[in-house]
């Protein structure tokens, strides 16, 4: 039978779906990543650079990309006697080739750690493991310990570069040795998959967990899906409907939704945040995956048949959340109802109330003036093409139609403003990127908060 190179993440994309594995060896041009995906490789890539520091000096086996190389340096490293800690020890056994994060060697006893930028301890997470602890065994280096490091969540940055504590190791050994026994039979069926032709695998909910494809866009193709165009909505069979086709008049309105919007005052101000998250905090203060606001739109209503706009955008690199909510304190004014959609907005006043006590009085007062639109929305608002679906771009087409999220360019979700963020403070990117980057934010986050002034006045219409 012929055998193919395989190593611990073609492996493990098996596992989730054999179609993957066989494109990513035979047609790996396929490859489409989103930014999201790729904002999450980078964060992976800081955490394991992290625990390089925090575990301490050690051999970083590079060999850049001779895997050849490594493994002659990862042997020539274990031959020397004493303890050792190596990080990317690269080890090959039975055709499969692993680069462990850390290993290290005390007083003869060997330990393999695995680090995850994963806040707790996933079913994946001990596939991982049993895969490099059978190759490094098999390869001749008996482990006497494997943990997994993960994230914790109430780890606190103090600043000045001191992260002990960010991660915090766990033992599993007794859960993914039990594993090892399977992986001779991975690799055997892995390699008759891929010795075939192209696996005959409808697209599921395995191609986004735990992981998203990189082929969906090519299987989607293949069985039609065609990707809508950007003013296209899918219909209730999900097929493509040109969003000019949804009738807005199709929609029912309970009159007490208007009812309840008659009884509050103007000036009203209509509400967005846009955070980001880190795996590794970069500023004083802060958590890991905390929500940290560096971006909000108010459109303010001052009376009927008047708008304005205002916005925030801190795209410098500096700890941004204070300065979000000194402006927006100010932008907010005394009084007049705030219109946010669900809760999100409040969770982030919630925090900056904490991270800031001494503004906490003035945001208290802030929150006390929300008014929720998805609960007015699903409460009495009925159209056809939602589907049972209440989110704000769900709603939208069916009430403004030309208000469309996916004719913007950069940012079209929350997600994407995210990986938008941290593309415009990359040291890396060249100054018209960034400024088109922060352009393209700014008209993401101002196109929300006019949706709420759409979807407030579709509901006080009845």
């Amino acid at each position: 039978m012929r055998t193919f190179r395989l190593s611990k993440s073609r492996i493990t994309a098996g596992l989730q779906c054999g179609k993957r594995l066989w494109l990513a060896i035979h047609r790996p041009e396929l490859e489409v990543y989103s930014a999201d995906v790729q904002r999450r490789f980078a964060a992976g890539n800081s955490v394991g650079e992290m625990a390089r520091q925090l575990y301490g000096a050690g051999e970083l086996i590079d060999g850049g990309r001779n895997l050849s190389q490594a493994l002659r340096d990862t042997e020539s490293a274990l031959s020397a006697p004493g303890d050792v800690t190596l990080y990317e020890a690269t080890f090959r056994h039975s055709g499969v080739l692993v680069r462990a994060d850390i290993l290290e060697r005390r007083d003869g006893r060997y330990r393999m750690v695995e680090v995850k930028s994963a806040t707790r301890l996933k079913e994946y997470h001990l596939q991982d493991v049993a895969i490099q602890a059978w190759v490094t065994e098999g390869a001749g280096v008996p482990l006497d310990v494997l943990g997994v490091a993960v994230i914790d969540t109430d780890f606190v940055y103090s600043g000045g570069g001191d992260y002990r504590g960010l991660l915090r190791e766990i033992a599993v050994a007794d859960q993914a040795r039990p594993l090892m026994a399977h992986i001779p039979g991975w690799v055997r069926g892995f390699n008759e998959l891929l010795a075939g032709p192209l696996p005959a695998i409808k697209t599921g909910p395995q191609c986004r967990r735990p992981f998203e494809c990189p082929f969906i866009p090519f299987c989607e193709e293949q069985e039609g899906k065609l990707p809508c165009a950007r003013d296209d909505e899918l219909d209730l069979a999900g097929a493509c409907l040109p969003a000019a086709t949804i009738d807005v008049t199709a929609g029912t309105l309970d009159p007490a939704a208007g009812e309840f919007l008659a009884t509050l005052p103007y000036p009203r101000y209509y509400l967005d945040f846009e955070t980001v998250q880190f795996a590794v905090p970069p500023w004083a203060g802060t958590k890991p995956f905390q929500q940290l606001v560096f971006q909000w739109s108010c459109h303010v209503e001052p009376r009927t048949g008047e708008l304005e706009h205002l916005e925030f955008l801190d795209t410098s690199g500096e700890p941004p959340m204070r300065a979000a909510a000194v402006s927006l304190l100010a932008a907010l004014g005394g009084e007049g109802p705030i219109f946010v959609y669900h809760d999100f907005e409040k969770w982030r006043l919630t925090e900056m109330a904490r991270m800031f006590p001494d503004l906490a009085p003035r945001l208290e007062v802030v929150m006390g003036r929300l008014v929720d639109l998805l609960r007015l929305t699903r409460d009495h608002y009925r159209h056809p093409a939602l589907n049972g679906s209440y989110s704000l771009k769900t709603v939208l087409p069916t009430i403004d139609p030309e208000l469309d999220h996916a004719l913007l360019n950069d940012v079209q979700d929350g997600l994407s403003a995210q990986a938008a963020f941290h593309e415009a403070v990359a040291s890396e990117t060249p100054a018209d990127r960034r400024e088109a980057v922060r352009r393209s934010l700014l008209e993401y986050c101002a196109l929300d908060t006019l949706a709420l002034v759409r979807v407030a006045h579709r509901l006080g219409s009845g």
